[in-house]
């Protein structure tokens, strides 16, 4: 049995037995773990409110090869994101960041370019609560740059002119010139701005970018290389609350 001490996120927390949790940990070493936190319900617990996802942690945990669920021992909180956010957006935000992490890293995958980028982004919404929608989408972009998807932004596929506006094709995940794609709907077109906040990854915030059209294509994209649907629960409630 190895000791392991490493910083993670907390994805989700489920109850276990009368008094015990299951912590599911998007950690830096190891990748995607579950531990059970022994006793963590019990009022005195000094686990107690530092299991909640969103929380930013150094947790210290027994690690034995033949377990799939290790054992907690001790966690110190690093940060606890949202602790004073103005209203639940940032904290739906955040939690669908966390969903997209948790759909599309496998368990025990280390990939600590994913969590170096999931903590800088979730410290951005934290900051910055009212660009918590553009820090998410930005997430988005550096997650499809980390797995190897890279958007192609500068040409199409098509014709090969340089792209300006571009119009996404749903049917292979590309972008096209306007031109190539006049058949398609105008829900999937793409603005000049919007393809320049794709290409730099909102560096220059000051643009008039749809940030909610390039949030659902982006999904989309990943979801169609990922072969796995991002259909994040928390951008339901989002929807819903709006009604």
């Amino acid at each position: 049995m190895t000791l392991i001490r490493t910083e993670a996120l907390i994805l989700r927390t489920i109850p276990f037995q009368e008094s015990s949790s299951i912590v599911r940990m998007f950690t830096r070493e190891q990748g995607k773990i579950a531990v059970i936190a022994k006793g963590a319900r019990r009022m005195k617990s000094g686990l107690r409110g530092f299991l909640d996802p969103l929380n930013y942690i150094e947790a210290i945990y027994y690690y034995k090869s033949t377990r799939d669920i290790q054992t907690l021992s001790k966690i110190d909180l690093i940060q606890s994101y949202f602790s004073n956010a103005p209203n639940i957006e940032c904290n739906i935000y955040g939690m669908a960041l966390l969903e997209t992490v948790d759909k599309v890293v496998h368990d025990h995958q280390h990939d600590h370019e994913i969590f170096d980028s999931a903590v800088q982004h979730l410290g951005f919404m934290d900051k910055e609560p009212e660009t918590c929608k553009v820090a998410f989408v930005r997430f988005l972009v550096a997650i499809t740059d980390i797995l190897g998807y890279r958007l192609e932004t500068a040409s199409c596929p098509r014709c090969r002119a340089q792209l300006t506006g571009a119009v996404y094709n749903p049917a292979n995940a590309h972008l096209i010139c306007l031109e190539c794609g006049h058949q398609f709907s105008s829900g999937h077109r793409l603005s000049e701005a919007d393809i320049t906040f794709l290409k730099e990854n909102g560096a220059d915030s000051q643009l008039p970018v749809n940030h909610e059209k390039l949030l659902r294509m982006l999904i989309h994209y990943l979801s169609y290389h990922l072969e796995v649907s991002l259909n994040l629960k928390s951008l339901q409630l989002l929807s819903d609350l709006k009604i």
